[in-house]
């Protein structure tokens, strides 16, 4: 049985904004892929899209963010901000450390391309109503990154 597809389904440019901010890193990716890869991930979580912007940031900035708004003293590869809790106008802002991404995309033996992608899809799923704080969620976000990671 085909799923039922909301009219509220809009992917366009307009729509998702790609920043990058990161003073010295170029994106292993085009801005166009990272937008097919939000947007493949929003429709099949069946989410629609208001307005999400992707700023990709250096480690100093997305330490400063990390802080100032989560408490938290140190890196990280993405965080999300999502300004709604409706999965069918979702309106956000997500800044993902390009350094980070890269860091990991050598230790866990993905490469940068890999990770970057991999972390984009993590943050959407986020955006979608996963979580993944208990062993039984980072379990389920993980197959469902693979999921899109293979699609």
């Amino acid at each position: 049985m085909a799923r039922k597809q909301s009219k509220a389904y809009l992917y366009t440019n307009f729509n998702i904004l790609i920043n990058n901010l990161h003073p010295t890193f170029k994106l292993p990716v085009t801005n166009k892929s990272v937008k097919s890869l939000v947007s493949l991930v929003m429709r099949g979580e069946d989410c629609a899209i208001n307005e999400i912007i992707v700023n990709f940031v250096d480690n100093n900035e997305i330490k400063k963010i990390n802080k100032k708004y989560l408490k938290h003293n140190y890196f990280t590869d993405i965080v999300t901000f999502p300004y709604n809790n409706s999965k069918q106008n979702i309106e956000c802002e997500i800044f993902i450390s390009l350094n980070t991404v890269k860091y990991n995309g050598v230790m866990y033996k993905t490469g940068y391309k890999g990770e970057l992608k991999r972390v984009i899809i993590h943050g959407c799923l986020h955006l979608a109503g996963y979580n993944d704080r208990t062993k039984r969620q980072k379990e389920l976000i993980r197959a469902k990154e693979e999921f899109y990671l293979s699609s």
